[in-house]
């Protein structure tokens, strides 16, 4: 894809994040410069930076359905714009098993909450503690390092997300 502006149509309605892989790559990128990338990309372990390996890429995204997302960014504002959104997506997905619950919209949180959670440990993994039409509770446990699929959740968390749908805020207790 050459112009990045088209990227929402690509992924609007018909693509999921199963298996995605995203890199941001210029628009006047060659054949060589692609069959290059295929090769880092097969031959950099999950745990190694990516991006010092592809010159002006700005974003590598890998998604794996919704068990695990990996971002690397030149772009300091985006890590915590995923968070929100995986936040809020998680949210959004418990309340859609309420029959009575509205979705006209889940609120992501405020920045101030992915800042937080990033500023205080780079991996985290999180999972539904509890669901009601007026709130929504997230478990979150910080990670030593990035998740693996062997990995099971914490006996402890070491925070809780929580979204008041009532209000449209989040908060953070730990």
């Amino acid at each position: 894809m050459t112009d990045r502006d088209l990227l929402p149509r690509l992924l609007d309605g018909t693509w999921s994040p199963y298996e995605l892989t995203l890199i941001d790559v210029p628009a006047d990128v060659t054949t060589e410069q692609l069959d290059e990338l295929a090769l880092v990309l097969g031959t950099t372990g999950f745990d190694e930076p990516l991006l010092n390996r592809l010159g002006d890429s700005r974003v590598w995204f890998s998604g794996h359905d919704d068990c695990y997302v990996l971002l690397e960014t030149r772009d300091p504002a985006l890590p915590a714009a995923v968070l929100a959104r995986l936040l809020t997506l998680l949210a959004g997905s418990a309340l859609a098993g309420l029959a009575e619950a509205s979705l006209s919209n889940v609120p992501e949180p405020g920045l101030w909450l992915p800042e937080q959670l990033i500023a205080t440990a780079p991996h985290w993994i999180g999972t539904l503690a509890g669901v009601t039409e007026d709130l929504v509770a997230i478990k979150l446990a910080a990670l030593p390092e990035p998740w693996r699929l062997n990995v099971s959740f914490p006996r402890q968390a070491h925070l809780t997300a929580t979204l008041d749908v009532r209000h449209g805020t989040w908060r953070i207790t730990g």
